[in-house]
């Protein structure tokens, strides 16, 4: 009976390196999710839609920008990532498409009252424009509706100091004569954030996305 026990106990420990491959598919079957982490796929296309920029004002800081152009490309990864935590499909991702073209732009500025894109008194401008020299102004710029917990497992250059806007532009030029701003043409677009206290352009090359 002992030499039974130990003959079970030798097997049960040689199966644990099998065990340690099989990985997933054992979890899978015992219906234990396994542990979740960033893909390389997401921060791949997170790297190529974000850009940043910084304003200086005589060497002091006035704004730090960082900006994801949300592509068809990022939103499939994006969702793709958020399908791994939540074991569904985004339901309005971090924005709705419906025809615009939208950003997510995070801000930080030593001086809150600098912080306010979206606010009718802002010291700020906010526009985009292409290679062909059109540029549109934002329908509208708002803070995200997002948890900063949130925002910061899906876009890492997130801080507790920052604050993040939602802006969307339309996606036509020129709507009577169906002048799409971005067409099959457009090489890049910048968006730009200027003001009395300086000037910030991130560009995003088409192409590269």
């Amino acid at each position: 009976m002992k030499r039974k026990v130990f003959l079970i106990f030798l097997l049960f420990i040689a199966s644990i390196p099998l065990l340690y491959l099989s990985g997933c598919s054992v979890f899978s079957s015992l219906g234990i999710p396994p542990a979740v982490k960033t893909g390389d796929g997401y921060k791949s296309a997170l790297r190529k839609s974000t850009r940043k920029a910084d304003i200086y004002n005589k060497l002091n800081t006035v704004m730090y920008i960082r900006a994801t152009y949300l592509n068809k490309k990022f939103v499939r990864a994006y969702e793709k990532e958020y399908y791994k935590y939540y074991m569904k499909k985004p339901k309005g991702l971090i924005y709705k498409r419906n025809g615009y073209i939208t950003l997510l732009v995070s801000v930080y500025t030593p001086r809150k009252s600098y912080n306010n894109l979206d606010s009718n008194r802002s010291i700020w401008m906010v526009y985009l424009t292409n290679d062909e020299g059109e540029s549109v102004m934002p329908i509208s710029i708002k803070p995200s509706q997002k948890k900063r917990v949130f925002l910061k497992k899906f876009f890492p250059y997130v801080t507790d100091w920052s604050k993040q806007y939602i802006v969307k532009f339309p996606e036509y030029y020129d709507k009577k004569e169906n002048k799409l701003f971005l067409n099959s043409s457009i090489k890049w677009i910048k968006l730009i954030i200027t003001g009395v206290n300086g000037k910030a352009v991130l560009k995003w090359d088409i192409n590269a996305l």
